[in-house]
């Protein structure tokens, strides 16, 4: 085409189409595995808020997911990617409630299944009405109490009925058995022997690692995850088996940091091991137990406890007064602050947005430059975040970047790009000097 040169006055404008990399989507978005009361299994789905969580997981607070995605939106998550694994062979708490003759007659069970249920003390009592019971239940957090309540099967104030009905806690069930024949004859039902009665027994099943394999291959399919964790889970090959996928997705970009927790009553001890068998830049274990869950009341470690915790790359949390729960120091089992492997993964995903707007364009030096224009301009954004910073003496820059194609690279049709980035770290250390003046 024969491009004519202008002989009329005027303006010409000539649109040229810019190559844009596409927005990075924000970061915090977790993928959680664990369990629930209802929900789609081993489908991974996103949820923007944890009322949109109880709509599709429920609210049973005995399971997993339900205490882990509260607590991680109430610490500024952006998105959780919830994922539910089923746990067979939960069993519910339960005791017998016997006669003042020492006969079997009520059996009560916690109507959560699971360990949970092992809390739960029933009082009886004699009622306010002659002949009655009264009924006192509590798990340390709920406090219930039924008066007047009835054997008599025909009552309204049946104790059967009224617990069964009534109680948020438990479930009764009659277990009385009528004497068949006169020789097997016995009294009639009489009263509840007093006492208190601690329910046993409740045990809470945890998924198998078969099931957090299937789990972790459908999180494969979601690409914006940054971080991954097994709801309540401390068993190391779960761990293992959440390092291992970390390690795997961050080969294509897809950088991710996978969360573990310390178990319940492990000593200094046990909890130092944990890192002689799992040291990776690509996994965190938080001590002490409970703490990605619910941390009010929370015990903090000794002084000399926690350096033996960062001694051996292990993620303390300290209950600190005036300051309340703090990390005491953010760092993977290989000992690497996690500021800087977000901040090295942030750049990874970013050079790859950017790059992957430029294949089929690099075939001229025009090309190239512009691939090294668009990809400074990311950095520069990094470094004006201060997400990336240059070295303390000034000599040496926040981020070099370099794109070039060698004669035998560009007949193989390969451009390579080398990027170097600093990455801020945490300044978790202050000397100073005191100059006395006499």
């Amino acid at each position: 085409m024969i491009e004519l040169a202008r002989i009329l006055p005027g303006v010409e404008i000539k649109v040229v189409k810019e190559i844009v990399p596409q927005q990075l989507n924000p970061s915090g978005v977790v993928g959680v595995m664990g369990t629930s009361e209802k929900g789609p299994v081993l489908m991974p789905t996103p949820v923007n808020s944890y009322r949109e969580f109880q709509d599709k997981f429920g609210s049973d607070p005995t399971q997993s997911l339900t205490r882990e995605v509260r607590q991680a939106f109430l610490n500024g998550v952006f998105q959780v990617f919830v994922t539910r694994v089923e746990a067979a062979g939960s069993q519910n708490a339960s005791s017998i409630l016997k006669t003042t003759d020492g006969d079997n007659i009520i059996r009560i069970e916690a109507k959560a299944a699971g360990d949970a249920g092992n809390n739960i003390v029933v009082g009886v009592s004699k009622g306010s009405v002659a002949g009655t019971a009264s009924i006192q239940i509590t798990d340390g957090a709920v406090f219930e109490v039924f008066d007047n309540l009835s054997l008599d099967n025909a009552s309204d104030n049946f104790i059967i009925d009224v617990l069964s009905s009534r109680s948020k806690l438990i479930n009764a069930t009659d277990i009385w058995k009528e004497p068949k024949t006169a020789k097997e004859a016995k009294p009639t039902k009489k009263d509840l022997s007093i006492g208190e009665n601690h329910l046993i027994g409740g045990k809470t099943a945890q998924p198998q690692i078969s099931d957090y394999e299937k789990a972790l291959e459908m999180l494969e399919m979601e690409d914006d995850i940054d971080l991954v964790y097994a709801a309540d889970c401390w068993d190391p090959k779960v761990h293992a088996l959440i390092d291992a996928h970390c390690q795997n997705m961050s080969k294509d970009a897809k950088n991710r940091i996978g969360i573990g927790t310390v178990g319940p009553r492990e000593t200094i001890e046990d909890i130092k091991k944990r890192t002689e068998v799992l040291a990776s830049d690509r996994f965190v274990i938080v001590a002490p137990y409970g703490v990605s869950g619910a941390v009010a009341g929370l015990i903090s470690y000794r002084p000399s406890e926690l350096m033996e915790l960062l001694k051996t790359g292990i993620l303390p949390l300290e209950a600190r007064r005036g300051r309340g729960i703090i990390v005491e120091k953010g760092i993977t089992t290989s000992k690497e602050q996690i500021s800087v492997m977000r901040v090295a993964d942030h750049a990874v995903r970013g050079v790859k947005n950017v790059c992957e707007n430029f294949i089929g364009t690099l075939n001229t030096a025009g090309g190239r430059t512009a691939l090294r224009e668009k990809m400074t301009e990311f950095l520069l954004t990094m470094s004006r975040e201060e997400a990336i910073v240059p070295s303390t003496d000034g000599k040496e820059p926040a981020f070099i970047v370099d794109v070039y194609s060698s004669q035998l690279d560009f007949a193989q049709g390969i451009v390579r790009v080398d990027l170097a980035v600093r990455p801020v770290r945490a300044i978790d250390y202050i000397y100073a000097t005191l100059t006395v003046q006499a």
